[in-house]
C-alpha cells in the first residue's frame, strides 16, 4: 500500500514536470517585464522551506502565492540577482535561489515502480475479469433453475389435474 502511495506520488510529480515542461517551453521572453536579464531553465525544484512567489524579483514585491517546505515548484528561468522565476498554472512569479532545492528524480526506481504498478493493475483487470464471469454465469445458472422449478411446479399441477381426472372417471 506505501508502495502505491509513494508511486502514485512520483506519477503525479512526474505528470506535473512533464506538463510544466511544456507550458515552459511556450514561455518565449527572455526578459521580465521589468528588464531583469534571466537565463532559461525547466527543472523541478523543492522549497525548503515556507516560501512566497512574488511578482517581481524583489523582497517588497506583491505576493502571488505561497509553497510549504516541500512542495514541488517549477523553474523555469533564473535571474543575475539571486532569483528563479517560477511559473505555477498561469502564474509567473519570482522566488528567491537560497528558498529551493532541486528535484532529483530516480528514474530507474521510478521505472521499477511504475512496472509494479502496471503488474498490480493487471491483477487487479483479472480479478474483476474473473468476477463479472462469475456473475454472468451466475445468472444463467438462476434462470435455468427457475426454468426447472417452474417445469417441476407444472408438472406436479398437470399430474395432479391428470389423477383426479382419473379418479373422477371410476
Amino acid at each position: 500500500m506505501q508502495r502505491q502511495i509513494k508511486a502514485k506520488g512520483m506519477l503525479a510529480v512526474l505528470g506535473i514536470f512533464l506538463g510544466l515542461s511544456w507550458a515552459a517551453v511556450n514561455i518565449q521572453s527572455v526578459q521580465a517585464a521589468d528588464n531583469t536579464e534571466i537565463s532559461e531553465l525547466s527543472q523541478l525544484m523543492t522549497a525548503g522551506e515556507f516560501v512566497e512567489l512574488k511578482a517581481a524579483p524583489d523582497d517588497g514585491a506583491e505576493v502571488i502565492m505561497s509553497y510549504q517546505k516541500g512542495d514541488f515548484v517549477f523553474v523555469t528561468g533564473e535571474t543575475a540577482d539571486g532569483w528563479y522565476r517560477a511559473i505555477y498554472q498561469d502564474k509567473i512569479g519570482y522566488i528567491p535561489k537560497d528558498s529551493l532545492s532541486l528535484q532529483e528524480i530516480d528514474v530507474a526506481a521510478l521505472d521499477e515502480e511504475m512496472a509494479q504498478t502496471e503488474e498490480e493493475a493487471k491483477f487487479v483487470v483479472e480479478v474483476v475479469e474473473r468476477y463479472r464471469d462469475q456473475a454472468r454465469r451466475s445468472k444463467i445458472w438462476g434462470g435455468v433453475i427457475i426454468v426447472l422449478v417452474l417445469g417441476i411446479f407444472a408438472t406436479g399441477i398437470i399430474s395432479g389435474i391428470t389423477s383426479a381426472k382419473k379418479r373422477d372417471l371410476r
